[in-house]
C-alpha cells in the first residue's frame, strides 16, 4: 500500500541571517567576492595565512573534521524514538553535543585557511559538500509519498537534515557568521558561530548553542534568527554584539516560548557574555518570525496568543534600542493597532510598559497593569477571562478608546462549563504617536467623548 507523509513539522526554519543574502535565501546579503574559482582553491592558497594554533592550516583538516561530524550524524540518525516523545535519550544527548563540537571543528578548519576576502557563499558550498549537508527540501505544506526518496534526508528525528549557512554582515565586514542546524524529535536545533579577522586570519570569537538537551523544548529551534549590532554609537566593529532569537520546539501545542539574547564575545568563545535577555510566549507555524536591525535598534515580529479566544492570535512587535551605556530599552511600535497595543501593554512587564505612558497619563496605571491578570492561587477553582469590546475614536484627535470585558469563571464539580459572572469592563484610552501609541488612562466607565462607531468589529 502506498503511504504518504506530510512535510513541515521537522523542517529547519529560520536558518539565515538578517542583513545577509546567499543563493537560497531572500535576505539582502552582498558578500565581498574574492577573485577565486572555488573555495577549495582558497583553502589551498590560504595556508600562507596565519591560522589558529589549535587548527592546523592543512588541506586535509576540513575533510577529517567533516568525516568525524558525518560519523556522529549517522549515529544519531540510528537512534529510534517513540512518536511524540519529548524526552531526549541520554545517548542522543551525548551525540548531539559531540556533533556540535565536530561541526565547530569543521568550520574552524575551513576558515583556518581562508583569506580575509573569503567568499561566504562559496564557503557555505564547501562546508555543505564536505558535510553532505543542505539536502533538497520539498515545498512547504506538501504531501510526499514514502516511495519518493528524493527528500529522505529531510525527514527523521535526530541528526537528519543537516544544514549550514554562511554570511558576511553588511554592518560588520570584519565578521563572518556560520550557522548549523539539524533535526531533533518534533523540531530542530541550531548553533551559531561568529568569526572575526585577527591579523589576517579568521578566529572564532563566539559560539552560541543550547545546553545539553533533556527535552526537545531545550533546543534552540522552531525558529532561529540572528543579526550583528555594531558597537555603541561610534560604530566601532571591535565592540560588536549579536542578537539571537529562537523558539522552543515541541511535539503538540501550537503555542510555545521563545528567548532573545543580546550577546558579546567573552574570554572564552564558547562562553559569550549575555548582556540582556527576555523569555516570552509565541504562536508557532502560522507566521515566521522576522528579525531586522538598524544601527543600535533591533526588531522581532511574531504572533502570540490573544486574551480573546475568538481572535486566537495577535501580532507582537518586540523592538528594542541598545543605549550607549549598554542598557536595553523597549521602544515603539509594540503592536500593529490600538487594541494590540493595549493587550501587549497589559502583557509586558511593567518595566517595559511604563515606557509607553503618555505625558498626561493617569496615576493609577501601574495598579491597573499589575491587577489586570492576577496570578491564580494554587488549587484555585476560579480564574479570569477577557474578551475584546469595541474600539472607538474619541473627539480628541488621535485618541482611541479600547474596551476590554472581563469575566470571573468558576469551576463547579458536576457542572460542565462551571459558573461565570461578569466583572467591570475597562476602557483604555490611548493616543496615536509617531511610533505606535501611548497609554493615557483606563477608567471603568466609558468616555462620552468616545462614542463613534466600532472601528474593529468582531470577525463575521
Amino acid at each position: 500500500m502506498k503511504r504518504s507523509r506530510a512535510y513541515g513539522a521537522n523542517r529547519v526554519r529560520g536558518i539565515g541571517f538578517p542583513g545577509f543574502r546567499n543563493r537560497d535565501s531572500g535576505c539582502p546579503f552582498q558578500p565581498i567576492i574574492a577573485s577565486m574559482k572555488s573555495i577549495a582553491w582558497v583553502l589551498v592558497i590560504g595556508c600562507a595565512v596565519s591560522c589558529r594554533a589549535a587548527v592546523p592550516c592543512s588541506p586535509s583538516a576540513l575533510s577529517q573534521a567533516a568525516a568525524q561530524a558525518t560519523t556522529l550524524q549517522r549515529e544519531l540518525e540510528n537512534i529510534k524514538v517513540e512518536e511524540m516523545d519529548t524526552a531526549v535519550p541520554a545517548d542522543a544527548r551525548d551525540l548531539l553535543d559531540r556533533l556540535k563540537d565536530a561541526l565547530t571543528h569543521t568550520a574552524d578548519a575551513a576558515l583556518g585557511c581562508a583569506p580575509p576576502l573569503v567568499n561566504a557563499t562559496e564557503l557555505q558550498a564547501s562546508l555543505a559538500e564536505a558535510l553532505h549537508a543542505n539536502p533538497p527540501e520539498p515545498p512547504e505544506n506538501t504531501v510526499i509519498s514514502s516511495n519518493d526518496h528524493r527528500f529522505d534526508e529531510a525527514f527523521g528525528s535526530y541528526g537528519h537534515n543537516l544544514r549550514v549557512r554562511g554570511g558576511r554582515p553588511q554592518n560588520a565586514l570584519g565578521l563572518l557568521v556560520v550557522e548549523f542546524a539539524f533535526n531533533i524529535a518534533c523540531g530542530n536545533d541550531h548553533m551559531l558561530l561568529v568569526y572575526a579577522l585577527d591579523r589576517g586570519a579568521w578566529v572564532e570569537k563566539l559560539r552560541w548553542q543550547a545546553p545539553p538537551l533533556k527535552d526537545v523544548s531545550d533546543a534552540y529551534g522552531d525558529f532561529f534568527v540572528s543579526a550583528i549590532l555594531p558597537g555603541a554609537s561610534t560604530g566601532d566593529e571591535s565592540e560588536w554584539r549579536v542578537i539571537v532569537a529562537h523558539g522552543r520546539p515541541w511535539c503538540t501545542s501550537r503555542f510555545s516560548g521563545f528567548k532573545t539574547d543580546l550577546l558579546a564575545p567573552g574570554v572564552d568563545p564558547h562562553s559569550p557574555r549575555v548582556l540582556w535577555k527576555i523569555d516570552r510566549g509565541y504562536s508557532r507555524f502560522e507566521f515566521a518570525p522576522k528579525l531586522k536591525t538598524s544601527a543600535n535598534t533591533f526588531e522581532l515580529r511574531l504572533n502570540d496568543t490573544c486574551m480573546d479566544s475568538d481572535a486566537y492570535e495577535r501580532r507582537v512587535i518586540y523592538r528594542y534600542r541598545v543605549n550607549d551605556d549598554g542598557s536595553v530599552q523597549r521602544v515603539g511600535p509594540i503592536a500593529i493597532n490600538a487594541r494590540g497595543f493595549v493587550e501587549e501593554w497589559l502583557s509586558a512587564p511593567w518595566a517595559e510598559s511604563r515606557g509607553f505612558l503618555a505625558a498626561d497619563a493617569s496615576a493609577n496605571l501601574q495598579a491597573v497593569h499589575d491587577q489586570f491578570d492576577p496570578p491564580s492561587k494554587p488549587d484555585s477553582s476560579e480564574f479570569v477571562t477577557h474578551a475584546y469590546g469595541p474600539v472607538r475614536a474619541c473627539k480628541a484627535a488621535g485618541v482611541f478608546q479600547v474596551q476590554i470585558d472581563s469575566t470571573l469563571e468558576k469551576m463547579v464539580p458536576g457542572k460542565p462549563g462551571g459558573d461565570s459572572s461578569p466583572l467591570p469592563s475597562r476602557y483604555f484610552h490611548v493616543r496615536e504617536v509617531k511610533d505606535g501609541y501611548s497609554m493615557i488612562s483606563a477608567p471603568s466607565e466609558p468616555d462620552p467623548a468616545c462614542s463613534g462607531s466600532n472601528l474593529m468589529p468582531a470577525n463575521p
